[in-house]
């Protein structure tokens, strides 16, 4: 059942809604066009009210949303403590002086800045190609800090039709000397100003509509980024190793997971505290990211723990892959406190098999990273086969 619209009270239009019962009005055709263009203004006065209220909306939603960008930020400035200043993508380090605080300003004022590593400006446009999204940088508008739209440099009259036919009707030789022809000016005036503040509250409820699209764009990445390497977190790579799998079924072709896991880290945390850990796991995360192919995934899957998806590689490609990044790890130094801290990884991997779930392959390669724990650490196991079994 549809719901009735309800009446918008207004002076203006009431006095005017008189003037017409009064039969005030010069002549018949005087009278037929006020009455148009009174309808005209009640349209306006109704559209005027609801896009009001939608603005309101939008309003709300924004401040919900900075107020959880602001509990982000706060988590980003608690972790540069123990975030080196490299871009994770172009990977290189930034030796500014300044670094941190440019980094922080650009993280509060743009909507593409994401991650406690941040991405640096030569980098944002493929980061977004990266994820899919294909979409230029924009600077939030000066509202997102403020809470109000930006005004415009330079602010256009606002006029339509009915407002051009209302004034056309001010203006003929018929009206002068009407007693109701101040009522009328009045009334084209007031319609006027609320042509032109609908016009401002359209602006405005775009305006936040604007900054929704760029504050959520902004929190989808951060909610699929583990804050501390900047690597892909569990959930996003729970996604991607389903699409990997569909893909793979689609296209006839294996992949292959390669499961890492750092020995006896927990030594580490003991021994230098947790702060040296997070820095120890951003290393690590580093030196695996930058030794495998660009199509390949890594992610922090737990704690110490990293997941690699090598699309169309085979068993003997990942068992390369492993060893390769086996050795890496073994050579990367990461320096705390004026000591150099090594650690070594063990690692599992397997390949995925016609009619294999992901959570049956994942099971494998966990297996085989424990075998390999088992053996005495710092080495690799490849996961059995079904036919093994």
């Amino acid at each position: 059942m549809p719901r009735k619209k309800k009446t918008v009270e207004d002076p203006a239009l009431t006095r005017a809604l008189k003037v017409m019962e009064a039969g005030a009005l010069p002549d018949a055709d005087l009278a037929a066009e006020f009455a148009t263009l009174a309808e005209s203004y009640g349209k306006l006065l109704r559209k005027f009210n609801k896009t009001l209220v939608i603005s309101d909306a939008y309003e709300a939603q924004h401040q919900a949303m900075a107020k959880k960008l602001e509990e982000a930020t706060w988590k980003y400035r608690q972790l540069k403590d123990v975030a080196l200043p490299i871009c994770m993508y172009c990977k290189k380090i930034r030796s500014d002086d300044d670094y941190w605080q440019r980094l922080e300003t650009f993280f509060c004022n743009h909507a593409d800045i994401m991650f406690s590593h941040g991405i640096c400006p030569d980098c944002i446009k493929t980061a977004y190609e990266k994820m899919g999204m294909n979409r230029r940088a924009m600077p939030l508008p000066d509202a997102a800090v403020t809470g109000q739209p930006a005004a415009s440099s330079e602010r256009q009259p606002v006029e339509d039709d009915a407002l051009r036919e209302m004034r056309a009707l001010v203006r003929r030789s018929a009206f002068d000397g009407s007693p109701v022809a101040p009522e009328v000016e009045q009334f084209v005036e007031k319609y006027g100003k609320l042509l032109r503040r609908f016009s401002k509250i359209v602006s405005i409820s775009d305006s936040y509509q604007s900054q929704l699209r760029e504050l959520n764009a902004r929190l989808e990445l951060m909610a699929r980024t583990d804050l501390l390497t900047g690597l892909a977190n569990h959930w996003e790579m729970v996604m991607r190793l389903a699409a990997e799998q569909s893909r793979s079924e689609r296209n006839g072709k294996v992949f292959s997971i390669v499961l890492a896991d750092i020995d006896h880290f927990k030594k580490v945390n003991d021994t230098h505290g947790h702060q040296a850990g997070d820095r120890v796991i951003r290393g690590i995360a580093d030196t695996l990211r930058t030794n495998i192919r660009r199509e390949d995934i890594c992610s922090r899957w737990g704690g110490e723990e990293f997941l690699i998806i090598l699309p169309e590689a085979d068993l003997p490609r990942a068992g390369a892959v492993a060893a390769k990044l086996l050795a890496k790890v073994r050579n990367t130094v990461v320096p705390w406190d004026g000591r150099d801290i090594r650690v070594t990884v063990s690692i599992g991997y397997g390949t995925s098999e016609p009619g294999m779930s992901v959570d049956e392959l994942i099971r494998r390669v966990d297996d085989a990273l424990y075998s390999a724990k088992a053996a005495g650490r710092d080495r690799f196991a490849a996961a059995g086969s079904r036919a093994d079994v």
